[in-house]
């Protein structure tokens, strides 16, 4: 009896230990793809600083159904964020524009991820008056053939008290 119980461990063992090993491949593959979304990250970053849609076009899913929420409205599809964020938003309203990124937090699900942040952003209007905001930002981004990108957008200020 003794024995049986030490062939049925020791099987046990030898069983377990191939997923043990998948599971350490897994965790080292999350940290990569951590990575992977990051530089991601920092191309979105560098696009919305230089109003750039070549950089955005990089990074967003350019299909009907990515979406963007500002304080400004919802977008729905990427013609839409295209014209109501790149263009109308930083292109237009802006002169120049500095967002710095903080806290940056990457979880990776599958073929799925999330990350969130809070921003400082710094910027000239388009009449030359300077404006600086704050607050939070949460993306969701897709892996589509083999690349992330972005296919949800949201960001939030802070309340302000009078």
């Amino acid at each position: 009896m003794r024995n049986q119980i030490l062939r049925i461990g020791i099987l046990s063992l030898l069983w377990l230990a191939p997923g043990c090993a998948a599971a350490k491949d897994a965790g080292q593959s999350d940290e990569q793809e951590k990575q992977n979304i990051r530089q991601v990250f920092e191309t979105y970053i560098a696009s919305v600083n230089e109003a750039d849609l070549t950089l955005a076009a990089r990074v967003w899913a350019q299909t009907p159904d990515v979406s963007a929420i500002t304080p400004l409205g919802r977008s729905r599809g990427w013609e839409s964020i295209k014209a109501d964020v790149y263009v109308n938003l930083l292109q237009k309203m802006f002169a120049e524009r500095r967002l710095q990124p903080e806290n940056l937090v990457i979880h990776v699900s599958g073929d799925v991820a999330w990350a969130n942040y809070d921003w400082k952003f710094a910027a000239k209007l388009a009449d030359g008056q300077p404006m600086a905001s704050s607050g939070w930002e949460s993306h969701v981004y897709r892996k589509v053939d083999g690349k992330w990108v972005i296919v949800h957008l949201h960001y939030s200020s802070p309340v302000t008290r009078q």
